[in-house]
């Protein structure tokens, strides 16, 4: 049922995923805004903001939540990742977050997904009328803005680079600009800040312990990895055929968005050796469009319907169990 509704191409079912975030998020509408020892400037600033009142930082990670979810549908549909309009990333993301994550959704990395969604946005759209030095540098650009608030994310300038390499012929000047897009934001924050008398800035600072640990019932996680398991396993079937049959345009979008994949795994991968863990908007994000791809076949709906309850199931434990 749930499956079925976001299955389809009716904008209107996106009404919902307000209602499945505050089932899954409400709790954290009474827990304290973070306190973490470094802080990027534009997180510092939503902690300033969440502060304000006992409420806000549940309600700030609320709105990120839903947004991104919606963001995510649309740049599936809009640059045709799962072949058909639907509307089961904004589905999938919300689950797939609550079920990685036991405590409130306000962090760095959930902060400036949305900067990154749409930095990823405009380079899948290089292969479209406009010019490409804008919409790199744009992508630059924005890859800078959601690095302050979450370091790493400056990293994933190598996917403009790569998407470059496979939509467009060589120009030099493409892999150029995004990183003087990127570099610009930073100059112009170490500006900002030193004529305010922030002196010295560390950035690398503010990796290290940003990631709490956060501990969940064993059994949760080993039945949360066989469901996600089994589900990209099918994806990864799925997506190899429909890889193979798409012209060179899907192909290349395609491949773009694995190089997202990529990056976003090499961070993770960094950040658990540093700190023992990494936020995990960094693997729900790219997997709530990755995994829609067993969910959008008619036939057989009761797989995909099973599998949308068991992630549900786990993701209500991790949030509200003891």
């Amino acid at each position: 049922m749930i499956a079925g509704l976001f299955r389809s191409n009716r904008p209107a079912v996106l009404v919902l995923v307000p209602v499945l975030a505050l089932v899954l998020f409400g709790g954290a509408l009474a827990r304290p805004a973070p306190e973490p020892d470094a802080v990027m400037p534009l997180y510092g600033a939503v902690l300033h903001l969440a502060r304000l009142t006992s409420w806000m930082p549940g309600l700030l990670g609320l709105l990120l939540v839903m947004g991104i979810a919606v963001q995510l549908a649309g740049l599936a549909n809009d640059t045709e990742q799962l072949g058909r309009r639907n509307q089961l990333p904004a589905l999938l993301f919300p689950l797939l977050l609550a079920a990685f994550d036991r405590y409130g959704p306000l962090e760095p990395a959930l902060a400036g997904m949305p900067l990154v969604v749409l930095a990823l946005r405009r380079v899948l759209s290089l292969g479209q009328a406009g010019g490409a030095l804008r919409q790199v540098f744009d992508a630059g650009l924005l890859l800078g803005l959601a690095a302050l608030f979450y370091l790493p994310y400056a990293f994933l300038v190598v996917v403009v680079w790569a998407s470059v390499s496979v939509i467009r012929p060589f120009h030099w000047r493409e892999y150029v600009v995004p990183l003087l897009g990127c570099v610009l934001v930073f100059y112009l924050t170490w500006a900002a800040l030193h004529l305010q008398g922030v002196d010295p800035w560390r950035p690398l600072y503010t990796i290290a312990g940003t990631t709490a640990e956060r501990p969940a019932a064993n059994a949760q996680r080993v039945l949360l990895y066989v469901t996600v398991g089994l589900m990209a396993l099918a994806a990864l079937g799925i997506y190899a055929a429909t890889y193979q049959r798409g012209v060179m345009r899907l192909k290349n979008l395609r491949a773009s968005f694995m190089s997202f994949m990529a990056a976003l795994g090499v961070i993770m991968l960094a950040t658990r050796l540093l700190n023992g863990s990494f936020p995990p908007v960094l693997l729900a994000a790219p997997l709530a469009v990755f995994l829609a791809h067993p969910l959008l076949g008619d036939r057989r709906t009761w797989l995909t319907e099973t599998a949308c309850f068991a992630l549900l199931t786990l993701a209500l434990w991790a949030q509200w169990g003891a």
